[in-house]
Order: structure tokens, then sequence, then C-alpha cells
């Protein structure tokens, strides 16, 4: 299976599905969403990026045998580069592993980008684990963040790439 693991442009086929992950509670806790937003607010964000008007977005779709599984994206925000990842289904397969493996060989190649930096709150095992399995190690930095009235360590790990 993991052969048939591609990351491919987001096209406007994605986004039904897309969006629902932005609906979900697990989802919406793990990336700290408060208040997901209306399709349309969604729509509108995603036709600026096919516009081109997101240049400081890299985003790719994550499918396997052309079934979208989840999304990987790259915001750079001045001098840092950051990653992040959804799996909506098949997780513990290796498919993040893979996807993630292939995002990362084409941003080095492609942007040059030789370091990448997740944040991650400190609840969010399955995440923590993916990421240091994946050779992210914790900066030191963090960050304290409200979600739904209850406070939540953000860490921030790195990686070279």
């Amino acid at each position: 299976m993991l052969e048939a693991v591609k990351i491919v442009n987001i096209q406007k086929s994605h986004l039904q599905s897309m969006y629902l992950w932005e609906l979900d509670k697990e989802i919406q806790k793990n990336a700290g969403i408060e208040h997901p937003r209306t399709y349309e607010h969604f729509l509108n964000s995603f036709a600026k990026y096919f516009r081109g008007e997101k240049p400081q977005c890299l985003l790719r779709a994550v499918e396997v045998n052309g079934i979208l599984l989840g999304k990987i994206e790259l915001f750079f925000d001045g001098d840092r580069n950051y990653l992040g990842i959804v799996l909506a289904s098949q997780r513990n397969q290796g498919v993040g592993t893979k996807a993630l493996n292939l995002f990362l060989e084409e941003i080095k190649q492609q942007r040059n980008v030789n370091k990448v930096y997740v944040e991650v709150f400190d609840d969010n095992e399955r995440s923590l684990h993916f990421f240091q399995k994946n050779w992210f190690v914790y900066t030191g930095e963090s960050t304290i963040e409200w979600y739904r009235n209850q406070q939540r360590k953000l860490m921030t790990l790195v990686r070279d790439i």
C-alpha cells in the first residue's frame, strides 16, 4: 500500500472532504480549531490559494490509490517554515510517514527548505509520537494557548532535512 501513497496538488474536488475534516471534533482539538470556518469562508480561503494570493502557503493532498486521505502543508513565516499534516483515516499504517517524506523531499529540492518546524499540543500524544519517530525534536520552546476555556501547552519541534 505504501507505494500507492502520493502527494498531489489540492484540487477543487478535494475541498468538500477537507471541509468535513475541519468539522471533525478530534481534528479540531488536535489542531486547536476553536471555531470552524463557514463553508463559504473555507471556499474563499482556498480560492485565494488557487489564485496565487497565498504565496506563503504550499498545500498538497495525500492520496492512496487515488483516494483522498489527508493533506500536508507548509507555511512560510519569515525565517521559519511550519509544517502541518492531517490524516483523516488509515492512521498507524505508514501513510503519514510516507507522505511526510515525499513532501520533505519536494520542499528541499524545489524550495531549498532545509529545516521545518511543527507546533503540537502536549496532550496530542499521537501527533507527538508521529513527529518524534520521524526525527523531529523538541526545541524547548512552548507557549500556553487557550482552547475552549482551557489552557494547553503548544510545543515547537524541529527537523533538519
